[in-house]
């Protein structure tokens, strides 16, 4: 359960085609720091990610709201070279680490107690040091990622309605997060921002499987286990199947986005950045070229498109995906599939269990084309994987 999560999005707007730009965490959070394809700096996949470099004239988000005047701070989870960051920092050299007591290079170095609280902690610290000047965050939590670790406090209330140990640590590292976002909007509410900021809630990829021999794993726990649900989607994280790149996408704002509202239309996670330059009046950074769309008019009902994207891509190693309106062409994991590359129709088959390859080879050869050109503008990525 996550009554806090759930309650920012009844009081904002829900985005049901919501995207992150990457299956997997390193490229899909560069993408929603700078605000277009991360293919464009060579981040395609995680190998990449010690690798690759923003040029220095493209700014990142943080950057270019502290240009505007925002006090900026970047807590949790990064996955981005050093150097591109906020004016206070708590962030981590490494993907994943133990959650209790592990080594954080540019802040309290060991730190006492759980990390998801203690990422909450910076966050709500820094509210209420800016309360009264413009001010942004990204607060990344890392759970649920592994290892599988959880309070015991949160652990025995989930264990109780859980039938195994693992999902039960699952469900607390969740819990913890959600009880995280409850603190947060609950310090808005307090010093009475709330109205004045556009807070913004999404996941950088789709559910994980648990399975040895990942970090944490007990040898007695069955093996694999489905730690998150992806619900009637197919694939998961790793997958550029709709599992592993539709994840939960929200924004609240009070007054400004109309509360409850849902939106249908495909949307990318690096759309935030433009959004958020958008919301604080400042222009696009000289030498900042963004993929991202302003969403507000969209939400508001006075954009003067149809849709923020005509197309969306995705590239991951050998693997490739395009969304356009209803349809989505992308490489098939299972064998059996012509040319290994199919296309559904979403909007009655969210599953992607039935190839429209042979009804509408129009559209697949459009589709293929149109991510051809695309991906032939994209650099080979920073560890050597091959593009096109």
């Amino acid at each position: 359960q996550t009554p806090h999560i759930d309650k920012l999005a009844r009081e904002g707007v829900r985005f049901t085609d919501g995207y992150a730009t990457a299956a997997v965490c390193g490229p899909s959070r560069s993408g929603i720091i700078t605000g277009t394809y991360q293919q464009r700096f060579g981040m395609q996949a995680n190998p990449d990610g010690n690798r690759y470099t923003v040029p220095a004239m493209h700014k990142v988000m943080p950057e270019a709201l502290s240009a505007a005047g925002y006090k900026t701070g970047m807590f949790g989870k990064w996955n981005m070279p050093q150097g591109k960051g906020a004016e206070e920092l708590f962030t981590e050299a490494n993907g994943v680490m133990d959650w209790v007591g592990d080594f954080w290079p540019n802040a309290d170095g060991r730190f006492n107690g759980y990390l998801t609280d203690k990422l909450t902690r910076h966050a709500v610290d820094f509210i209420e040091k800016y309360k009264d000047v413009p001010f942004f965050i990204y607060l990344a939590y890392n759970a649920p990622h592994n290892p599988w670790q959880a309070k015991l406090s949160d652990r025995n209330e989930t264990i109780a309605q859980l039938w195994n140990e693992p999902k039960a640590i699952y469900a607390a590292m969740v819990k913890a997060v959600d009880d995280g976002v409850g603190r947060v909007l609950d310090r808005l509410y307090k010093d009475r921002i709330d109205s004045r900021t556009l807070v913004a809630f999404v996941s950088d990829n789709g559910p994980d499987s648990g399975h040895r021999p990942q970090p944490g794993w007990k040898a007695e726990w069955p093996n694999p286990v489905v730690m998150g649900d992806e619900g009637a989607l197919s694939g998961g994280k790793n997958q550029l199947a709709e599992g592993g790149i539709r994840v939960p996408f929200i924004m609240r704002w009070p007054g400004t986005i109309p509360r409850g509202e849902v939106y249908t239309e495909p949307v990318m996670s690096f759309d935030f950045y433009t959004t958020f330059l958008a919301a604080a009046g400042a222009d696009i950074p000289s030498g900042t070229d963004l993929s991202g769309a302003n969403l507000l008019p969209f939400v508001r009902g006075e954009a003067t498109s149809r849709r923020p994207h005509d197309l969306l891509f995705w590239k991951s190693k050998r693997h490739f995906a395009v969304r356009w309106g209803d349809w989505k062409l992308s490489t098939v994991y299972a064998r059996g599939s012509e040319g290994g590359v199919a296309l559904y129709n979403l909007r009655d088959d969210i599953g992607e269990r039935h190839d429209q390859s042979t009804m509408r080879p129009d559209i697949k050869r459009n589709l293929l084309d149109e991510y051809r050109t695309w991906c032939a503008r994209m650099p080979v990525s920073a560890s050597g994987i091959s593009n096109c």
